[in-house]
């Protein structure tokens, strides 16, 4: 009977589809662990329920899907100082999951819009069933759902959509589409975290570590070598040899760059421009990651990013080394250095410079940072790469033209 009545569109769901890179939940919440996890669940539970209340619906499934990228958003969560949220993360996510069967936070990884594109298709293909009454979309920070949005409007289902905008403010093309909002301000941040650029995190000495000096910071175009080695991280190869060397235990890419007085060296190509999008690719044969930081920062002048046009466009556009690891220019790169970053300009800079193969693995060498590395370590395009069957693809070392998600 329960599959007879979904089927004639009795049985009524009510669907909240979150992007969980723009929904946050409150540093209190995320505090508590698992038990921050369960009670998020039954905040929403609530609040929905009291929406659907007072619509005369008592009696529905409701479906919860969030959508996020765990890295960039334990990577902001460190850089703005939630160490306490970062570290309880699993267990908050483990607490919201368990909450109910019908509750799944998942974790898309990540590649750019990979929540977007889920719950895109979520939108489209579950508004549409005559058994979904009600979704509360929670996008409302990004005008790149607008599209869907006006479809389904278009399509005449504008009473099964209600907004559940995360921040305080909402993007200015969905505000515009005038759509029912729920606001659950004791569940979600209101504003944006805006982490520093890499750079000023690197800019402070560790502590315990004396500020570095004018004449420490004279030496940096000179190789240095610290006088140990970090425990588990052998010193990679000088200058010449173009080669990092095999560390006996692989660690993240991250924290290897936090470890203070550890000096890395890593070469990469300087492939053609044609195809690259990374504003470091022309300069990027040598890369040195100095924390903290031997050489002063840029000048404090701030740029906005403009909406309208991806990173690569901008004039100059942001330096990919700057933000993701150390630029070794300072105030005499043709890159920016100051421009005002936030969490999805970062993803595009990741995104970009994927598209430069790293050098290591690029020569047929093993590249210790793995996955982690800034650089490409397969061609985007994988086994149908255009420039490949031209011969002239920069990733040219075996494997690095694999089938894509491979």
């Amino acid at each position: 009977m329960h599959e007879l009545n979904i089927l004639k569109g009795l049985e009524k769901r009510v669907i909240c589809l979150l992007d969980g890179d723009g929904m946050i939940f409150t540093q209190e919440l995320m505090s508590q662990g698992q038990e921050g996890g369960l009670a998020a669940a039954r905040k929403l539970t609530e609040r929905v329920r009291q929406f659907m209340s007072a619509e005369g619906l008592e009696q529905y499934q409701l479906w919860v899907y969030l959508f996020y990228h765990k890295r960039g958003l334990l990577d902001t969560f460190g850089r703005v100082g939630l160490a306490t949220v970062r570290a309880k993360f699993d267990d908050f996510m483990m607490g919201f999951n368990q909450a109910a069967e019908r509750f799944i936070m998942v974790d898309v990884g990540g590649s750019k819009e990979a929540a977007d594109a889920k719950l895109k298709v979520h939108l489209e293909d579950d508004i549409r069933l005559p058994h979904t009454h009600k979704i509360f979309f929670g996008g409302c920070h990004d005008n790149g759902y607008v599209h869907n949005l006006r479809s389904v409007l278009t399509s005449g289902l504008r009473d099964k959509l209600v907004l559940m905008p995360g921040y305080s403010d909402v993007a200015i093309d969905i505000k515009a589409l005038q759509l029912p909002e729920l606001r659950v301000p004791e569940l979600f941040m209101s504003t944006k975290l805006v982490a520093p650029p890499y750079n000023a995190i690197a800019t402070a000495p560790p502590p315990g570590l004396a500020p570095t000096t004018p004449r420490l910071s004279a030496a940096v175009a000179q190789p240095i070598s610290p006088p140990a080695a970090p425990p588990g991280l052998n010193h990679m190869s000088g200058e010449g040899q173009g080669q990092t060397a095999r560390r006996p235990s692989l660690q993240s890419y991250k924290s290897i760059l936090q470890m203070p007085q550890a000096v890395s060296v890593v070469r990469y190509s300087s492939p053609p421009e044609e195809r690259s999008e990374s504003s470091e690719s022309s300069e990027a044969s040598d890369i040195r990651h100095h924390f903290p930081r031997l050489s002063p920062p840029s000048p404090p002048r701030q740029r906005r990013i403009d909406p309208r046009l991806p990173l690569s466009k901008h004039v100059p556009p942001p330096c990919t080394l700057f933000y993701l690891a150390q630029c070794r220019h300072g105030s005499t790169c043709k890159y920016s250095h100051d421009y005002i970053l936030e969490s999805e300009h970062y993803k595009e800079l990741e995104e970009n410079a994927k598209k430069t193969p790293c050098k290591v693995t690029n020569e047929g060498g093993d590249c210790s940072f793995g996955d982690e590395c800034v650089y490409g370590h397969s061609c985007p395009n994988g086994t149908v790469c255009y420039y490949m069957k031209l011969g002239i693809c920069k990733f040219v070392a075996a494997g690095m033209h694999r089938q894509p998600n491979n």
